[in-house]
């Protein structure tokens, strides 16, 4: 907010400013999203006040959408976030795993008609307060929920029981070396493609510069969404400044870190006492 106060401004930024400030944040594609979707705002006549409309937004989805539309604009649609799903499900006994499609169509319908027509932003903070306060995940204060005389689940008995979610496949466990050349401090970076892991960030790369011996230095595991990388740091000091193939450049350690970098990098930096 205090980089980017309007969405004129974050719209009229760079990518690499955008990504330099999200930096250590993960989830690059957010900041790409949020730039590009500030980028289409600023040029619309108005902005779009239904949740159709938020949602052709890049970046915004069905939850962020509705609680736009229905907290700004007075629209009435659920959002359905995770203290809904679990609020929705408790109240109507919901037994089948929330995170699949049918699920969403459930919710969606059954919320609708317990919105205020008047107040649906309300209604859905409401929700939103309730499950992150009262109806929370491992000890629901059911005597303080004022739902509870219409809860299916208090009623059953079996509240801490739900929601029900489709269990979580193990992450990809992958390695993924990088080789880090150094030259009176200068490194050796890439930007990475637009697409993939790290998408558009500068780190060092995947594979050796040729002829340059490396030793084995600092490794580390990082988690992504759906893996585990196991990183291998593989480091060379070189006493002459080598030419470096396409795509490689010579970056000053120094300024690394005001650059959007992967967190396996910062962590390096930080490490070494770069930064």
């Amino acid at each position: 907010m205090a980089e980017f106060p309007t969405v004129h401004d974050l719209a009229d930024s760079s990518q690499e400013r955008v990504l330099q400030t999200w930096a250590g944040l993960g989830y690059y594609s957010r900041a790409r999203n949020l730039h590009r979707a500030a980028q289409l705002l600023a040029s619309l006549p108005e902005w779009p006040q239904t949740a159709e409309g938020w949602q052709e937004l890049p970046g915004v989805g069905p939850y962020t959408a509705a609680a736009i539309s229905s907290i700004c604009f007075g629209a009435r649609v659920p959002a359905l976030d995770g203290n809904a799903f679990r609020v929705y499900s408790r109240l109507f006994a919901y037994t089948d795993p929330v995170d699949r499609p049918a699920a969403h169509r459930f919710f969606h319908v059954e919320a609708l008609l317990l919105l205020d027509p008047q107040r649906p932003g309300d209604s859905n903070q409401a929700i939103m307060d309730l499950g992150s306060n009262i109806c929370t995940p491992t000890q629901p204060n059911c005597e303080a929920c004022p739902l509870q005389s219409f809860c299916e689940a208090h009623r059953r008995g079996i509240p801490t029981e739900l929601p029900i979610k489709t269990p979580k496949k193990a992450a990809l466990s992958m390695d993924l070396p990088l080789y880090v050349t150094l030259h009176q401090g200068h490194v050796a970076m890439v930007q990475r493609p637009g697409s993939g892991i790290w998408a558009g960030l500068w780190c060092f790369p995947e594979t050796p510069v040729e002829g340059i011996p490396y030793h084995l230095g600092l490794r580390t595991v990082h988690l992504l969404s759906h893996r585990k990388l196991h990183i291998d740091f593989l480091e060379a000091e070189m006493d002459i400044r080598a030419i470096l193939p396409e795509g490689l450049h010579w970056i000053a350690v120094k300024d690394i870190a005001h650059k959007g970098i992967p967190v396996p990098v910062r962590w390096w930096l930080k490490e070494k006492n770069y930064i």
